[in-house]
């Protein structure tokens, strides 16, 4: 019958809204949880990032190395050119040339000595551990030729053995076209060098032969052995017998 039951009717929608309100504050709270968790947690990633920083800072060993004066035995000596280059010698059991290493080849002239010569070398190291393979003086018998546009082969010392090799430059075009323009202007100049000093020892003059020995003995008589006559006394045969004048 309508009309009956009325206050079950009204009753009822309020107990679905405490639901909801129920329902709604449980949201909340696990809102609220999420966000304090959430908040919680950034410091821990906060204190994590703090602590592998100053684990780091204490576990790092600080090298303090003390500043070392590099000596090259270059100090007295004006660089004049550098090329990066690879370097190679001639093997006579082989016949064949064997590569000795890569890196900077340096040309060096010394101070000049008191007679104006000019004395020069080719130093070379290698690459990383700057091993020493090849350090030669220029002379004036010194063979240079341009293998190539891009290699020179030279006779140099060799570091090894302490003999003369043939050794190969290679490297580019422009960097061997300099250093074989200043190595030829520098051998040129030794040789020049050596023919003038040959040619002033042959026009020195001759010490003179004393003669002092010869005009002694032209001066000297010696009388001769077993005779006490005078050696300036001529003897002269006459009719009475032999005199002597």
């Amino acid at each position: 019958v309508f009309g009956q039951n009325m206050s079950e009717r009204v009753l009822s929608p309020p107990k679905s809204n405490e639901a909801a309100t129920e329902s709604n504050k449980e949201n909340i709270t696990a809102e609220s949880g999420s966000e304090s968790s959430s908040q919680e947690a950034t410091p821990e990633k906060e204190s994590l990032a703090e602590s592998a920083a100053a684990y780091t800072k204490a576990t790092a060993r600080r090298c303090l190395l003390e500043k070392v004066e590099v000596i090259t035995g270059e100090e007295a000596e004006s660089n004049v050119l550098q090329i990066q280059c690879k370097l190679f010698v001639f093997d006579k059991t082989s016949q064949s040339w064997v590569e000795r290493g890569r890196g900077l080849l340096r040309l060096n002239d010394m101070a000049s000595t008191d007679d104006g010569t000019l004395q020069s070398r080719l130093v070379m190291r290698t690459q990383g551990s700057l091993r020493l393979i090849l350090n030669t003086k220029l002379w004036a018998q010194m063979q240079i030729d341009k293998a190539s546009e891009k290699s020179i082969r030279i006779t140099a010392m060799d570091t090894e053995d302490q003999g003369v090799k043939v050794f190969l430059i290679s490297a580019s075009s422009k960097d061997t076209g300099q250093l074989y323009a200043a190595l030829h202007h520098r051998i040129l100049a030794l040789r020049c060098r050596v023919e003038q000093e040959q040619e002033t020892k042959s026009m020195a003059p001759e010490p003179e032969v004393t003669q002092s020995n010869e005009e002694d003995s032209d001066d000297d008589v010696i009388a001769p052995s077993g005779s006490g006559r005078n050696p300036l006394l001529v003897p002269s045969h006459g009719s009475g017998g032999t005199t002597y004048s």
